[in-house]
């Protein structure tokens, strides 16, 4: 994978409340490499990561989230 984030996707089509603003970067990770290198890529630009699983039980802010969201979305 080679990192390269979305900028200000929405999330709430990924909750299951359907509700909250976007991401400032967006990323979806298949594998364990992948949130290895997104976790590198967020340590050399000094940003936040938040991690997104299925969505349930997520609640997000109208504002959105200033910061990597991370869906992980590893199968297994």
């Amino acid at each position: 994978m080679n990192v390269s984030p979305r900028e200000g996707v929405g999330l709430a089509a990924l909750t299951t409340l359907g509700v909250g603003g976007p991401a400032r970067w967006f990323l979806t990770a298949a594998t364990a490499d992948d949130v290895r290198e997104a976790y590198t890529w967020c340590r050399d630009r000094g940003v936040s990561v938040h991690l997104l699983g299925g969505g349930s039980n997520v609640v997000v802010a109208d504002g959105g989230i200033d910061a990597l969201v991370l869906r992980v979305a590893i199968k297994g």
